[in-house]
């Protein structure tokens, strides 16, 4: 009888162990596959880098150039993603500053505004800047102190690294709030060429149905390679850093960021084929 109890006692004792093996392998398990909320924001009207854009009878989503790369990344990392866009971009990058959002997808290396915040190297998205003129006049610019004679035009909304807002000063620009208005200063000769980013001044012109009327310069002027920032003060900036910067070392998501955008500028072409241009730019 004793050596049944003993052997009972033992068996018990066995299930116990291999009980408890399972129960650390299944909390562990849990822990590695546990979901994290992400906070992400950007450029909030500045397309195709970021725009919030709503559609009827929906709430404002926020649309990023990033957005399949950031959305692959948190469904390989378990993090759910909660993009916010509720604040000016100014009071955004103050919570990037303090922790309470994670990520902000498109920042300019060297610029003030985003002092304070982490960058991820390498770049793999260049915002180049270009000069879009009326065709019969762009072959009168072959050098960038052609410029300097003429007089110039700026959408305020463009988002610039501070190289290049100061080699602005070096050249007659003024400065409009909408593109509208600033392309009818071109068409009517109040200004002979517009400052532009290059993406950003192929979907305002796409937009106003302009886009065939307008000439763009072949040459980038100045090259603005624009980074993913991190907050230095988020709970998951380690984990972040080191995940993004193997995965941009990897050419094929700066191949496929690229492909992207050019893709997406093409849809915006198209849906916008049969936009009535502005009365200015009749004929």
């Amino acid at each position: 009888m004793r050596h049944f109890f003993t052997k009972l006692l033992a068996l018990a004792c066995f299930c116990f162990i291999v009980g408890s093996a399972f129960a650390m392998v299944e909390v562990k398990s849990d822990k590695n596959t546990q979901r994290k909320e992400l906070r992400v924001t950007s450029f909030l009207d500045y397309p195709p880098f970021g725009e919030v854009v709503t559609d009827a009878y929906s709430v404002p989503k926020m649309h990023t150039i990033y957005n399949q790369f950031i959305e692959d990344f948190a469904k390989k990392n378990f993090y759910d993603i909660t993009y916010i866009n509720d604040k000016k971009y100014k009071d955004l990058i103050v919570d990037v500053l303090r922790g309470e959002i994670d990520l902000i997808l498109g920042i300019y290396y060297d610029t003030e505004i985003y002092h304070g915040i982490e960058y991820v190297y390498p770049s793999i998205l260049n915002n180049p800047m270009s000069v879009v003129m009326m065709p019969n006049r762009i072959a009168e610019v072959r050098s960038m102190d052609d410029l300097k004679k003429l007089k110039g035009g700026m959408d305020s909304r463009e988002h610039l690294a501070d190289y290049v807002a100061n080699a602005m000063k070096n050249y007659d620009v003024v400065y409009v709030d909408n593109s509208e208005d600033l392309y009818q200063k071109l068409f009517t000769g109040e200004i002979d060429y517009v400052f532009t980013s290059y993406y950003y001044g192929i979907v305002q012109t796409s937009r106003l149905g302009i886009r065939r009327q307008v000439a763009f310069s072949k040459q980038s002027l100045w090259d603005m390679p624009l980074f993913i920032g991190i907050s230095k003060t988020s709970r998951l900036r380690k984990s972040l850093y080191s995940t993004f910067t193997k995965m941009l070392q990897n050419d094929k998501y700066r191949k496929d960021l690229e492909q992207h955008l050019i893709q997406t500028l093409q849809q915006i072409e198209q849906q916008n084929i049969g936009v009535v241009p502005p009365s200015f730019a009749k004929k």
